[in-house]
């Protein structure tokens, strides 16, 4: 034998061999590809068993090797569409659609072209690039001839359109699968999606009709539980509780569905409930939430419970006791707080009756307290417990009980409304409306019933604190014309002393002071000062006293810092009021400043605290009744080391001198805490404010 002949019996040997390494690759691929594929379909369209994945992964790795190391084969496509699939159903879906496009670009001949088509659709699909996908996946639908292309884009397109709500647009897919193209499995799967489309829609008549078709089918167990318990739940959207109720009742005998038996429980003790066998219902209700304490649906059975014992029974305490037992399943029942408001409301129910009432010597304050007590009440009927008619007795109740409260025309305003919008009573919506204009004129609600009338802009759309704050807005701002705002603005701070407004007023005629009349920094110190003290936990006090971030100050004499001593800080450094005589200081000073400053022209510190108790009880002199007077009135006084008060003197008398003897009186009779007074300031003086309330008879 030659050397030629040699040299081509090798290369001939060495090609055989090559082709077998290549070949034996690709069929491994192959074999791996094939047995994951078999598997799928076995354990449904679209699932992928763990076996089966491993299975994918092993051809991934062998149909890797023949893309790389033999890429001019003739299996080349064979191996990019293995390589495709495996990836597909591994979820590396980016990888998959690469090798999709590879193929359908270079081998329009392959028999994998129309597949390859089909599952690049379904990858841009996972990669969520739903355009191009959906485009794929109608051309595929409409003009593909292969029954199994056909069925997965039909699937895709109709799934696609269900899950935006496009349900009529999705419908079209699933038909044809239940018409022509699907088998029973996938029968069942369309007519399912077309019947929640219904069902999601509140299309109830046309859902069972949807639901029904379903029964005719053999059922898997999951499907058959789904159906029937969606046929049970339409009868009752629609009403026919008993029909529904026996859905529930057959599946709750089914040994096939234990697990699912409290959800079960739960749907038939609604459907009683509805029926009006409310013993019935309570008694499973009972039953789920004493066999599942913890579980969502045992916290589901006592809030409805709750419901139950509130609205059906009227037994609030009771109702209240299974709420707070719904509250412990916790938050993924679902009603943990829907139960806790309940429970709230129940709990402020309690305290709001047990707060609304007054004796004949209540204050104003303590009236407007309880009114508001009452309102928050009738609020509470009707806002939290659905209770109309409860909630207008409140109100009308408030109205009676509290004629001269500051919610009582705001009450009226509330009756009005219910009239009108509850019981549809034109007429009397509108007389109650107007009672607030006859009864109540200066009331801050009246601009909110002239609205309501539809009277604003009128004659009677006038003499109440906003509109006059309006017009001192308007000189202000507008027309500047300081005095007519200062003329408006005190009309408000000195007519209307319980609106809203007031304080308000208050604050602006201080403000023009200090931006019109120049006063001297200490004088509009101890103005804003007062002010702040007046009307504490309000924010226009709080706009004072950011005015009073630098203290003015006041030269003392040399007898006044030899007094009280170089180290003393019983009065802040640098007060009092300048040389000269303190009769001449005195008549330059504005009243707020007169009450606190000593008869040494010191400035005097307040009290802390109120009286421990005071041996005499004030009694308003009827004598003083001509006056109508209700404030401060302010002392000056001295406490010994017990606590006692040994000198009074009244610095802003009232006209009525009986009304100033028995507030004088009192004083003296009162005892104080001297933690906080050094002994070296015991026989000095201190501003102590007493508060005269008005007799109940004379509001």
């Amino acid at each position: 034998m030659n050397r030629h002949i040699r040299i081509l019996l090798v290369a001939l040997v060495l090609m055989f061999t090559a082709g077998c390494v290549y070949y034996n690759t690709f069929y491994n691929a192959r074999k791996a590809f094939s047995e994951a594929e078999s598997k799928r379909k076995q354990s449904g369209r679209r699932s992928v068993s763990n076996a089966g994945n491993s299975q994918y992964k092993k051809a991934i790795e062998k149909s890797d090797k023949v893309l790389e190391k033999y890429p001019g084969s003739s299996w080349y496509d064979d191996a990019l569409y293995v390589n495709g699939v495996s990836h597909f159903y591994t979820g590396d879906y980016a990888k998959a659609e690469k090798r999709f496009r590879e193929l359908i670009a270079n081998f329009p001949q392959s028999p994998f072209y129309k597949m390859s088509n089909l599952y690049l659709a379904k990858s841009k699909l996972m990669l969520n690039e739903m355009d191009d996908a959906m485009f794929l996946f109608e051309e595929l639908f409409s003009e593909s001839q292969d029954r199994e292309i056909k069925i997965d884009a039909a699937l895709a397109l109709g799934e696609y359109y269900f899950d935006e709500k496009n349900y009529d647009k999705a419908v079209p897919y699933f038909q044809a699968l239940i018409d022509s193209l699907g088998n029973d499995e996938e029968k069942i799967l369309a007519q399912m999606y077309i019947a929640d489309g219904d069902f999601q829609r509140f299309k109830l008549r046309q859902a069972l009709e949807d639901y029904g078709k379903l029964l005719k089918y053999d059922l898997a167990t999951p499907d058959y539980y789904k159906v029937n318990f969606r046929l049970g739940e339409t009868h009752y959207f629609l009403n026919d509780i008993e029909a529904g109720m026996e859905y529930f009742q057959k599946l709750s005998e089914n040994e096939l569905y234990y697990d699912s038996l409290a959800s079960l429980k739960m749907k038939i003790a609604q459907g009683y409930e509805w029926v009006g066998d409310l013993m019935l219902a309570e008694s499973i209700y009972e039953q789920v939430a004493l066999e599942y304490p913890r579980h969502p649906l045992g916290g589901l059975a006592n809030y409805y419970l709750g419901l139950m014992y509130q609205y059906d029974y009227e037994n609030y305490m009771k109702a209240k006791e299974y709420y707070d037992k719904a509250k412990t399943s916790g938050n993924a029942s679902g009603i943990y707080q829907e139960a806790l408001e309940h429970s709230t409301d129940i709990g402020k129910l309690e305290e709001y009756l047990n707060q609304r009432s007054v004796d004949s010597t209540a204050t104003a304050e303590e009236i407007d307290k309880a009114a508001e007590t009452q309102y928050l009440l009738a609020e509470l009927y009707l806002t939290q417990m659905d209770k109309p008619d409860s909630a207008i007795q409140e109100f009308q109740l408030l109205v009676e009980k509290f004629p001269t409260a500051y919610l009582t025309p705001k009450s009226l305003i509330a009756m009005a409304m219910l009239s009108r919008d509850v019981y549809n009573d034109t007429t009397v919506y509108d007389s109650t409306l107007r009672i607030i204009l006859r009864d109540y004129p200066r009331s801050d609600f009246v601009p909110e019933a002239i609205n309501l009338l539809g009277l604003s802009g009128t004659i009677a759309d006038s003499g109440y604190a906003e509109k006059y704050y309006q017009r001192a807005e308007y000189f202000v701002f507008d027309n500047k014309n300081i005095d007519s705002a200062r003329y408006y603005f005190s009309m408000v701070a000195d007519s209307f002393p319980r609106s809203q407004f007031n304080i308000q007023a208050k604050y602006a005629l201080l403000w023009l002071r200090e931006m019109y009349d120049s006063p001297d920094d200490s004088t509009l110190y101890y103005e804003y000062a007062y002010f702040a003290d007046s009307f504490p936990k309000t924010d226009f006090a709080k706009a004072a006293e950011k005015k009073l971030v630098i203290k003015p100050r006041i030269q003392k004499d040399e007898d006044d810092q030899q007094y009280y001593g170089e180290d003393s800080t019983a009065y802040a450094e640098g007060d009092g009021y300048g040389d000269g005589d303190s009769t001449e200081i005195a008549a330059n000073l504005t009243p707020e400043q007169r009450y606190f400053t000593g008869p040494d022209g010191n400035t005097l510190f307040e009290v802390q605290g109120a009286p421990t108790r005071y041996d005499k009880e004030f009694i308003y002199p009827t004598a003083a009744y001509y006056l109508e007077f209700e404030g401060n009135l302010y002392f000056q006084i001295k406490i010994d080391p017990f606590g006692d008060v040994t000198e009074a003197k009244l610095m802003n008398p009232t006209e009525s001198v009986e009304l100033n003897e028995e507030a004088t009186e009192t004083v003296l009779s009162s005892h104080f805490d001297t933690f906080w007074i050094r002994p070296e300031w015991f026989d000095d003086w201190f501003v102590y404010k007493y508060y005269i309330p008005l007799p109940s008879r004379l509001r």
